[in-house]
């Protein structure tokens, strides 16, 4: 698979350090085709799909910016990089709001930085969007130096709106403040916590009750009601959709009289059958692996300021003003 740029440009030179700069950077298979006009350059277009566009603002029969007017009257969607000269900032503004994805100045093609801009304009036109373009360059960075990317659903305690200080820490200051009588705590709710070190923070996985296995699946289970066989409603249809034991080979006809319906169950990778999994607690702090029954259970709160603490709190703003603001003569 070969990544197709068209590059139009009339001056040699610069033709050169691009042809150059890709030949030393581009980490992938690549084919340039340089049009020495905006007029081949529609030509190329016609004849090509290319995946990037770069683009100079000084051409023979029309400026960059003429020619992206064009090319968006033709509805062209393929990513295109501005080059201009250095001190034609205002060009490039222009450039992007014309559809433009990047612009570079001339005296730094010769960097890495042109590869850079392809790769991530190409990586954003590639992707949906609604997908964060920010999220897509950290997953891609993961997967460079990783084999896989593994997704862990942690408990994590957090403060609502944002606080920088780390949320340990806060938990401790707001109970000391509680104590001071500076804060006045409101309970709101309750929340598990490790028995063993009572730490909030943990992940949640579903196991097996008899293996303690993790990879399960789950399925609408019935029940032949003469033989006692339970299993997924996909394992008792036929290809003709009619019900028929696996176990007995008997069919199943009537509801209520020849089988029921046993809502959902589970089964994990070793063939165990079982109407509910295991939730298992692994606490991030200390490892303890501990179920529901075994949870410590503490109250959540939120906090409003006492009057001793708004007074208090004024009073710690000021100093700090006072002293941020001190200049010994």
């Amino acid at each position: 698979m070969q990544l197709r740029i068209l590059y139009v440009e009339d001056n040699p030179d610069d033709q050169v350090i691009v042809k150059r700069t890709l030949a030393k950077y581009m980490p992938i298979e690549y084919v340039l085709t340089v049009a020495e006009t905006c007029a081949k350059g529609f030509e190329e277009i016609e004849k090509t799909d290319f995946d990037v566009v770069i683009l100079d603002y000084r051409l023979p029969d029309m400026t960059g910016l003429d020619y992206l007017k064009e090319l968006r009257k033709t509805k062209f969607s393929k990513p295109i990089i501005f080059v201009t000269s250095r001190g034609s900032e205002k060009i490039a503004v222009e450039a992007m709001k014309f559809g433009a994805k990047d612009y570079l100045v001339k005296d730094d093609i010769a960097s890495g930085e042109l590869v850079q801009s392809i790769s991530e304009i190409l990586m954003e036109a590639s992707l949906p969007k609604n997908i964060d373009i920010e999220a897509a360059k950290q997953i891609y960075q993961i997967l460079s130096e990783n084999k896989k990317i593994r997704i862990d659903i942690n408990s994590e305690p957090t403060s609502e709106p944002k606080c920088a200080v780390p949320t340990d820490e806060l938990l401790k200051a707001l109970s000391m403040m509680t104590e001071k009588s500076l804060l006045i705590a409101e309970e709101t709710g309750t929340v598990i916590s490790c028995p063993q070190c009572s730490s909030l923070s943990y992940s949640l996985s579903l196991k097996c009750p008899d293996c303690g296995v993790g990879s399960m699946t789950k399925g609408e289970a019935l029940e032949h009601m003469t033989c006692g066989h339970v299993g997924f409603r996909s394992e008792f249809e036929q290809a003709n959709k009619e019900l028929v034991c696996p176990k007995c080979r008997k069919p199943l006809k009537i509801i209520g009289v020849d089988y029921k319906k046993v809502e959902i169950w589970y089964r994990c990778s070793r063939n165990h059958l079982f109407n509910a999994p295991k939730t298992v607690f692994t606490c991030s702090a200390c490892g303890r692996e501990f179920s529901l029954d075994e949870a410590f259970l503490q109250p959540l709160y939120q906090y409003v300021l006492s009057d001793s603490g708004a007074e208090a709190l004024r009073l710690s703003l000021l100093a700090h003003d006072i002293s941020g603001n001190f200049t010994k003569e």
